[in-house]
């Protein structure tokens, strides 16, 4: 899912930018567009603003709710292997109480 969603896209994006980066942009994109029911437009926004690469972004944003708005795992991380993309996830909740404890451990 989430190549074909980078693949969708690939041809708006720098040439010069490796495999591995644009896998990094669809993920930014993917993660986004999972929270697009918890952020308010105005904060959704400044997100998408953030990004270098944001008119792509965006696209994709729209792409994977179009899509794939049934998947909502938060991918955390990635590995490639030849032509074999791994990609790793957990569930919304899982990221959310993982990034809280991180806070909360560094506030101790």
């Amino acid at each position: 899912m989430l190549v074909a969603m980078v693949d969708e896209f690939e041809n708006f994006l720098p040439e010069e930018l490796t495999f591995e980066d644009t896998i990094e942009i669809g993920i930014e994109a993917w993660n986004l567009a999972n929270n697009t029911t918890d952020l308010d437009d105005a904060l959704f926004l400044s997100q998408v603003k953030k990004h270098r690469y944001r008119s792509v972004i965006e696209k994709m944003v729209g792409y994977k709710l179009k899509h794939f708005s049934d998947f909502t795992n938060v991918i955390v991380d990635y590995s490639t292997d030849g032509d074999l993309i791994q990609v790793k996830h957990i569930t919304q909740k899982n990221h959310l109480d993982s990034f809280i404890g991180a806070m909360l451990k560094g506030m101790s």
